[in-house]
């Protein structure tokens, strides 16, 4: 059971995993930013407005960027950090790709011993004439 998951895991990472377990090979990537300014949120309203439109950006490219979605998995709120997205301690990002499902996204908030979902998003491609 566990060599088909590490098999589906390295199929999923090109690079094995390697280089996974620590912030320092983002340095490396091409992280570009999702604002010109930064975006600095601090209040539930201001992630229910604003998050949905950087985490689509985000979403995007890990559908287009191997290197980001590797980066995007491991460390989503690093990502949005250097991108010049921030969020207060209280709040998650979770990040799931599995193998035939699509990219999704979920914000969390963590107070007083509770955690409620804030966001769930997921990117879906609609062609239209």
């Amino acid at each position: 059971m566990f060599n088909n998951l590490r098999k589906k895991l390295i199929a999923f990472f090109p690079s094995g995993g390697k280089g996974l377990s620590s912030l320092a090979y983002l340095d490396e990537q091409d992280l570009s930013r999702f604002s010109e300014q930064d975006i600095i949120l601090e209040t539930d309203e201001q992630i229910q407005k604003l998050l949905p439109d950087v985490l689509g950006q985000a979403l995007a490219r890990t559908w287009i960027d191997k290197r980001f979605l590797e980066a995007f998995y491991q460390f989503p709120v690093e990502v949005l950090e250097r991108g010049g997205v921030y969020l207060p301690d209280h709040i998650s990002v979770e990040f799931k790709k599995e193998e035939k499902g699509r990219p999704k996204v979920t914000v969390y908030e963590s107070q007083n011993d509770r955690t409620r979902k804030l966001l769930e998003l997921k990117l879906i491609m609609v062609a239209e004439e």
